[in-house]
């Protein structure tokens, strides 16, 4: 029985009890066993191997429950939490700055010399904890390192899983909303592969061309495809595809920004549903500045990180890069998403803030819709007919009791 692999003692020790001896069954006496005897026997053992894969399913199910959990919630890391940096390396940054503050010096210098990436990664490990809050306890000191090892490749592998089907995706959907624009593009783009486009094609060049650049010349267009020093694809530039109708202003650099159909459709791709790209919801409206000053509430901030990546998954749908890398040629996607967040959380007037905010309520309008807008941006309501009504009602009932307590001392003047 020790061979046959069961590591319950007590099961063992069941089934040696009800299990005859090869001694037993070769007597040819009388004690010689019945076939009905052998096969009560038999559905004995079996009853007991069943209870034994039970007990030991039940041991297992644990951590593959816990397996199974880190591998689905490892896969909204690369879309609301950090773009390419390994929970190992978030990890990290954390418990450095436990050790710090465990020392409690404010003068450790490590604390003045903390550097930008430093501080992303810190907020990446924040914005990790927020996502997934049970992390916190399952890496604790108390754990085993082979459970914290595997969380992490878990973590990693989710994440990395669903990168993997985000670019599949898109890769195929991007085609298909380029090919409905009219013109239709000549030669037509292949949905299964990347082949042909980024520069080599029209269509996509267009797209992921700088801004800084002008893609209908022709002598912008050789030197961008020959590498020219001087016309380098870098992240330093913003893409058109980033800009409404592909339109930039040199002169309003801003305007237009992040407002482009496709990257609402590339955000609806991954964050909602491939069919609901299917319904345009983009708002038509204008850029005019002077809803920039509205006195209006700012909007509830419903979209994080995830907008923002969603352009990097686009940009590199676009390209003809077949597989994914941080750095494709001279352009480096972390460097691009790191610019964007810049955009949106280095906000240091209130013009700044007002336009982000004017920004997010445009994206809010075209991914959840026209309608229910008072989730993402609540109203001021102390100045609508039901307040209005509601506190008008409240000052005549202020007053009918101030009159009654006016009226009740003028009596007891009188009665004196």
């Amino acid at each position: 029985m020790t061979g046959v692999g069961y590591k319950n003692p007590d099961i063992v020790i069941r089934l040696y009890a009800f299990c005859p001896t090869r001694e037993d069954m070769a007597q040819p006496d009388s004690n010689t066993m019945t076939d009905d005897s052998i096969s009560a026997f038999k559905r004995r053992i079996s009853s007991l191997e069943e209870e034994n894969r039970e007990l030991r399913g039940a041991q297992a199910s644990v951590p593959k429950t816990r397996h199974n959990f880190y591998l689905s919630a490892g896969r909204a890391i690369r879309r609301v939490v950090t773009l390419n940096d390994r929970i190992e390396d978030l990890v990290s940054e954390a418990d450095r700055r436990s050790c710090m503050e465990q020392a409690d010096s404010d003068d450790d210098p490590r604390w003045t010399d903390l550097s930008e990436e430093e501080d992303r990664l810190y907020r990446g490990y924040q914005e990790l904890l927020r996502w997934i809050p049970s992390l916190k306890s399952d890496l604790a000191a108390e754990s085993e390192d082979y459970e914290v090892r595997l969380i992490m490749k878990n973590l990693n592998k989710g994440a990395d899983g669903a990168r993997g089907d985000d670019a599949a995706g898109l890769k195929i959907a991007v085609v298909g909303w380029l090919m409905s624009d009219q013109p239709t593009p000549e030669p037509a783009l292949e949905p299964r592969h990347k082949l042909g486009r980024g520069f080599y094609h029209d269509a996509t060049a267009r797209l992921i061309c700088p801004v800084d650049y002008d893609w209908s010349n022709p002598q912008h267009r050789a030197n961008i495809r020959n590498y020219h020093p001087d016309y380098l694809v870098t992240a330093d530039s913003w893409p058109f595809f980033l800009y409404k109708d592909e339109n930039y202003d040199p002169e309003a650099p801003v305007k237009g920004l992040f407002k482009n159909a496709l990257l609402v459709k590339a955000f609806k791709h991954i964050f909602t549903s491939p069919s609901s790209t299917d319904f345009d919801s983009v708002p038509d409206d204008t850029d005019d500045d002077s809803r920039v000053s509205s006195t209006e509430p700012p909007p509830k901030r419903r979209k994080g990180p995830s907008d923002r990546r969603s352009r990097a998954h686009l940009r590199f749908a676009l390209s003809s890069c077949t597989s994914w890398r941080i750095i494709d040629e001279d352009f480096d996607y972390g460097v691009f998403y790191n610019n964007i967040l810049t955009f949106f959380e280095d906000c240091h007037t209130e013009w700044d803030k007002a336009e982000v905010a004017e920004l997010l309520l445009w994206w809010n309008r075209s991914v959840f819709g026209r309608t229910n807008m008072s989730a993402y941006r609540p109203q001021a309501t102390g100045k609508k007919s039901v307040a209005s009504t509601l506190r008008k009602r409240h000052e005549r009932a202020v007053g009918s009791i101030m009159g009654r307590h006016d009226s009740g001392h003028g009596d007891r003047a009188m009665t004196g």
